[in-house]
């Protein structure tokens, strides 16, 4: 049989039909097989702090981003079934409360969460950090140190997601923890991720 050869860059025109060739171009791609879609980073919010302030109150406190105003930090996932990798990195310590020469001078630490307008609840609890002396004429020092985090938060909404943090001391029995100041930041990194 004999073979015809088509010559020239135009010998066969016109355009193949989209569905004849599976994801021929990015532009004629509309959505990722569930395969690939599921993991993806859909976004990324990110909150900072580093104002200085302290507490020697066993009553938490809110974490604040400016004096008088709780740090917030919201994110509004795009469907239900999506997660949320949350990353904190808080900058607390213990400070020298005065002369105070105790053995105890531990803190705690909590992430909170709420969807929409409703109450928070708590997502993370981080309790007795810090200091115990079991030399009790050992004076406090300070100590910068940085809480990290990891969590996947599963909150099944497509409503604002908001997280605080708050913080207290173990007992109101003269210590002391402190956040922030001197460009000491705290961050709070918030990844939708598609479920």
């Amino acid at each position: 049989m004999a073979i015809t050869r088509l010559g020239g860059a135009n010998a066969i025109t016109g355009t193949i039909p989209q569905g004849n060739i599976a994801n021929a171009s990015l532009g004629a791609v509309t959505a990722l097989p569930a395969a690939i879609a599921t993991g993806k980073v859909l976004q990324i919010i990110n909150g900072s702090t580093s104002m200085l302030q302290s507490t020697t109150s066993a009553s938490y406190s809110d974490v604040e981003v400016s004096s008088g105003v709780t740090w917030e930090t919201a994110i509004t996932p795009s469907a239900t079934s999506s997660t949320i990798l949350v990353i904190g990195s808080i900058c607390i310590y213990n400070a020298q409360n005065g002369s105070n020469t105790q053995q105890e001078n531990r803190y705690n630490l909590h992430c909170d969460a709420k969807i929409g307008s409703g109450s928070y609840s708590a997502f993370l609890d981080q309790n007795w950090m810090g200091k115990y002396y079991y030399n009790g004429t050992t004076k406090n020092t300070l100590d910068p140190a940085y809480r990290s985090f990891t969590k996947i938060h599963s909150p099944s909404t497509t409503s604002a997601v908001t997280y605080k943090f708050q913080y207290a001391c173990t007992s109101a029995n003269g210590m002391k923890a402190e956040l922030g100041g001197d460009n000491k930041i705290s961050s709070l990194t918030l990844m939708e991720i598609a479920g």
